[in-house]
């Protein structure tokens, strides 16, 4: 690109510049827009599926905390009988006579003081088992543990199944030591909620300790939940401490399966287990994945539009700009002789004036994708294809925005090179009245001007004649006015349109403003097509630097004149004068309004 700049002209080259400048700033802001929109709407997907996890894992904590709860009165009662009994409590009488509290336990057993199976529910006799080496029996032998051991899943030397020990120390009255109660649930009894809802086929709940190893895990290939059971969870998002009464979610890839899940957690009461429901991430984010892809092909289309309108404007202007340099340079090998200087000098006023007359006649092709993009966002907006959410008309109304934009600006182009190659023709009507065309260009800036926060004021003088004029140039001449007016004035400011009688018997249109005005050099810079006062990428107001000329331009072709007034820090008058030639004779306008905003 800066090959292209380098080989033109330095006025193309400004242009060419502009022009990528232009470009480049619409289609950053739109993709960081695009960016910002979907971050942000990722993460409230993220946090309404984070609710859907959170209600799953309360009934899963009840379901848990009402089991546990089963266990451990079971556990009271047994101690409270091997008391009576000194510890010879027989645990299979009592267990053929009476019903275990909670369906979840698959056998309970004691363990004597020395670590041998004492009694076990389910036989008379069982044998001597050592069951010294267990976890559940060694953390208790010492009595500095207190309450109730949950334990890592075990095989059951008994039952050789995958089973959950809880077990609770008893000690007698006197405080020596009468054995082990140990109760083994089995992992498939502790829960059916999994089976009662939808989880999808990635979706998983299981049981892990403080210890972050899992103790029971749910899904759709493991409903018995015997999956992973003993595999270490640690390290991750989830948080390595979770008091009593905690509870949260996180994002993070299963170390099971591997699959990308946002899991929801709780505590259950003051027992040291975590429950833990995990939903499919790509499930959740269909969605939201979904309406990404749309909304980034529509930015993609739309950039490569705005890119392929860019380089085709710059290819016309190295074009342009080709030809002028070659008829720079072929007007001075011209100027030896004077028959030469005369052909030199038709040869470029020809090539100028097909270069005006080729720009007037690319309307259509110019407008025609631009009006496009309007058009198909304006549907988009309207619901026409379905309707959208909050995100989708945000970027449909960007979308349309940028272009609207885009297309005012080559309508101004287009109009200044209509002019220039003489096709613009205007559309003289008879009684123009210049009231309703100044109260309704002042409606269209007002809420420009109450944004910036400056004041509009409108004055029309009694018995304003009507006009012989193109009352749609006249809008065009003052809305360009006071656009300018309204931008280069600081907040607090105002700015005042009047019309008149002029002087010479024809009508005075004046603009009025307290903005920043203008040295006599920044005044001939702004009548100059594409001339910025400000000329730094970096200056506070944008534009393409076409309202000014493209107002005079107009003006003259109702044989009127522009003229402007300014002095630096104390504001601009620009004073737009038609001729009494386009005065109605013997007409005024029937009503006269005069307004203030």
């Amino acid at each position: 690109m800066s090959t292209i700049v380098a080989e033109a002209p330095l006025g193309f080259r400004n242009t060419i510049r502009t022009i990528i400048v232009v470009i480049g700033i619409l289609i950053v802001v739109m993709w960081a827009v695009l960016a910002v929109s979907l971050v942000t709407s990722r993460q409230s997907e993220l946090v309404g599926a984070s609710s859907e996890g959170r209600n799953l894992t309360i009934a899963f904590r009840e379901e848990i905390a009402t089991i546990l709860r089963g266990v451990e009165g079971t556990t009271n009662l047994i101690a409270d009988k091997m008391r009576r009994d000194r510890g010879n409590f027989d645990l299979y009488a009592w267990g053929q006579e009476s019903v275990l509290v909670s369906p979840a336990i698959a056998r309970a057993v004691i363990v004597s003081p020395d670590g041998k199976l004492k009694s076990a529910t389910a036989e008379a006799h069982p044998g001597v088992i050592d069951l010294s080496d267990r976890d559940y029996f060694r953390i208790q032998q010492d009595g500095k543990f207190h309450g109730l051991y949950i334990g890592q899943p075990i095989t059951g030397r008994i039952l050789n199944i995958p089973v959950l020990p809880i077990s609770r120390r008893v000690d007698a009255d006197d405080g020596s030591f009468l054995g082990v109660v140990v109760i083994l649930v089995s992992p498939s009894a502790l829960t059916t909620l999994h089976k009662s809802i939808d989880l999808g086929p990635h979706g998983v709940m299981s049981l892990t300790g403080l210890d972050d190893v899992v103790r029971a895990r749910f899904s759709a290939d493991s409903p018995d939940g015997i999956e992973g059971i003993g595999t270490s969870i640690a390290g991750g998002p989830r948080p390595s401490v979770i008091p009593e009464g905690a509870e949260g979610w996180f994002v993070r890839d299963s170390v099971i399966d591997g699959v990308s899940r946002l899991f929801a957690y709780a505590r259950v009461g003051s027992y040291p287990l975590v429950v833990n429901v995990g939903l499919d991430l790509d499930r959740e984010l269909a969605a939201w994945r979904s309406l990404a892809l749309m909304v980034i092909a529509t930015k993609i289309c739309a950039t490569l539009l705005l890119i392929g309108l860019a380089a085709y404007l710059i290819r016309e202007i190295r074009i342009r700009a080709a030809n002028e340099t070659a008829l720079a340079h072929e007007r001075t090998k011209l100027r030896e002789i004077n028959l030469a200087l005369t052909e030199s000098t038709k040869r470029a006023a020809a090539a100028n004036l097909a270069k005006s007359q080729f720009l007037a006649n690319m309307s259509h092709e110019l407008r025609t994708p631009l009006n496009a993009i309007l058009g198909f966002s304006e549907m988009l907006t309207a619901g026409i294809s379905g309707r959208l959410n909050s995100h989708q008309q945000g970027y449909v109304e960007n979308i349309h925005e940028g272009g609207g934009l885009l297309l005012r600006v080559i309508n101004d182009l287009l109009d200044l090179a209509q002019i220039d190659a003489g096709k613009l023709k205007l559309r003289d009507e008879e009684g123009v009245d210049l009231g309703p065309i100044a109260n309704a260009c002042i409606a269209l800036v007002k809420e420009q001007a109450n944004v910036g926060g400056i004041g509009l004021a409108l004055a029309i003088e009694d018995r304003i004649p009507l006009l012989v004029a193109d009352p749609t140039r006249l809008t065009q001449i003052l809305l360009n006015l006071l656009s300018n007016a309204v931008k280069f004035t600081d907040p607090g400011g105002t700015v005042a349109l009047a019309i008149r009688r002029a002087e010479d018997g024809g009508v005075a249109l004046e603009v009025r403003d307290t903005g920043q005005g203008m040295t006599k050099a920044e005044i001939e810079i702004a009548l100059q097509p594409f001339g910025q006062v400000d000329s730094r990428l970096s200056r506070r107001h944008n534009g393409t630097g076409l309202g000014l000329p493209l107002a005079r331009s107009l003006a003259e072709q109702h044989g009127g004149s522009l003229d402007i007034a300014s002095e630096k820090g104390n504001g601009t008058t620009v004073t737009v004068t038609l001729p009494a030639a386009r005065i109605l004779a013997d007409t005024a306008a029937s009503v006269v309004v005069h307004e203030a905003a």
